[in-house]
């Protein structure tokens, strides 16, 4: 059985971190691509944006008892066939895993126009999945609970 005031407390972790990059969005494409600091504050939050998401897939997985996924992209996959997730907006946020592990792994070859687009462009692809996960998981319950009443709001 699954922690619900955890995976209310991801999802409200999410939230935020979508309202923080929607704020770093607004410094502007010329700002954002000479300003080292905002680089690297995007990248740490688009990073704790994605395990987030895989925090979230895995925590739902595990409560309905779906097939155990083998890789992370492979958690969203398991939330398409579970019916969670439309196949679209699965295959959006399998990308995300991807930028996961170029954030981990590549870091030294982050190309900031592409994380610049991701700001401007894909954020809203999180706010879908965060209300799909959302409604998916039932009522909220727990202090972290808004986020969660916020998401599963905008679904119906």
């Amino acid at each position: 059985m699954v922690d619900r005031e955890v995976f209310d407390r991801r999802l409200a972790g999410l939230e935020q971190l979508l309202r923080d990059l929607r704020g770093l969005a607004r410094s502007g494409r010329a700002q954002f691509l000479r300003d080292r600091g905002l680089q690297a504050q995007a990248e740490r939050w688009l990073q704790l944006a994605a395990e987030s998401v895989l925090d979230l897939a895995n925590h739902l997985i595990s409560e309905r008892g779906g097939r155990t996924p083998e890789s992370y992209r492979d958690s969203i996959r398991v939330l398409a066939e579970e019916g969670v997730l439309p196949e679209e907006l699965a295959s959006c946020i399998e990308a995300w895993a991807g930028l996961r592990n170029v954030l981990i792994h590549l870091y030294l070859e982050v190309d900031h126009e592409t994380i610049w687009e991701v700001l401007t462009d894909d954020l809203g692809d999180l706010e879908s999945f965060a209300a799909a996960v959302a409604a998916a998981a039932g009522p909220p319950q727990g202090p972290q609970a808004a986020a969660g009443r916020r998401y599963s709001k905008s679904m119906s």
